[in-house]
């Protein structure tokens, strides 16, 4: 059960590491360079990504003490620092690029890999956040 345990914090250790780089990698790509101005920039804005930087912060420490404490319990709160880079990811991806490919239609903007990887880190951080909550559940039963 232990090792369980640790693969489980293992996995949200690598998460919240592929994270950071999935902020550091470009969130749009530009197919076209010409933007009316007055245009912002459709890349993730600051903002977000410290939001994202701060839920994989949390992330990662929850993970450490899930490693320490060798409980599932810390580590079930990965689910709320995923949650939040889905949503930051998912309210990118359907509301902002649309947006601005209405803006300047002369430019055709897609989702570039760090919003994928954002993506895959914040269903990752829920999978397992949820997968520990259901182990300590049982274990408490």
């Amino acid at each position: 059960m232990r090792r369980l345990q640790a693969a489980r914090a293992v996995v949200v250790l690598g998460a919240a590491v592929a994270g950071g780089v999935g902020l550091v990698l470009p969130s749009a790509r530009y197919l076209s360079e010409r933007f009316p101005p007055g245009v912002g920039d459709p890349d993730l804005g600051l903002g977000l990504r410290l939001a994202c930087a701060l839920a994989c912060a949390l992330a990662f420490a929850l993970a450490l003490a899930a490693l320490q404490r060798h409980r599932d319990e810390p580590l079930a709160f990965a689910c709320l620092p995923g949650i939040a880079v889905i949503g930051i990811s998912a309210q990118y991806l359907v509301l902002t690029l649309p947006r601005v490919a209405d803006l300047a239609p002369a430019a055709r903007i897609a989702p570039a890999s760090g919003t994928w990887v954002l993506l895959g880190v914040g269903v990752v951080l829920t999978v397992t956040g949820l997968a520990a909550g259901a182990a300590s559940r049982r274990l408490s039963e």
